[in-house]
């Protein structure tokens, strides 16, 4: 019996030996930690180039007036020139500096950046009402880079 239990033990042993000298037997683990590594490194490099996602814009109007100073109301049958004041920022208060902002409608149209203050004014030039006519609405669109478009029809009643 004893030299059976031997047999086996020198049999296990020689078995590990031979794993431990064969230079290939770490080989495979070694590899798919290198693989691994060198995954991750390229998840990571893809992921840092994804652009962070949008935020909204608001957009606030703030002042309208006809070439007298009058606010929203121009005549009917006469192009007419209309200061618009407005003023964008984020979800979160923040004001938008570059945003552009653009004004169209009854055959008018204006445009302009905003400025450190996050406002924006210009001149919608050419606006007219015909004289068939009660109102108009003027539709503004504001862009901005890192948010998605905004746009709003009828952003401006003109009487």
């Amino acid at each position: 019996m004893l030299c059976n239990c031997a047999c086996t033990v020198n049999r296990m042993s020689k078995a590990n030996r031979s794993l431990i000298q064969n230079e290939h037997g770490m080989e495979l683990p070694i590899n798919i930690v290198v693989m691994l590594v060198v995954g991750m490194v390229a998840l990571a490099a893809l992921l840092a180039i994804i652009p962070e996602s949008k935020k909204n814009l608001i957009v606030e109007v703030v002042e309208v007036n006809d070439a007298e100073g009058i606010t929203g109301n121009i005549k009917n049958g006469v192009n007419s020139n209309v200061s618009v004041v407005v003023k964008v920022y984020d979800s979160e208060n923040n004001l938008i500096e570059g945003a552009s902002v653009i004004i169209s409608g009854g055959g008018g149209f204006g445009s302009n950046k905003t400025d450190e203050t996050g406002e924006a004014a210009f001149t919608v030039s050419n606006v007219f009402i015909r004289l068939n006519q009660d109102s108009i609405d003027l539709k503004l669109v504001a862009k901005a880079n890192g948010f998605y478009d905004y746009t709003d029809e009828s952003a401006i009643l003109i009487t």
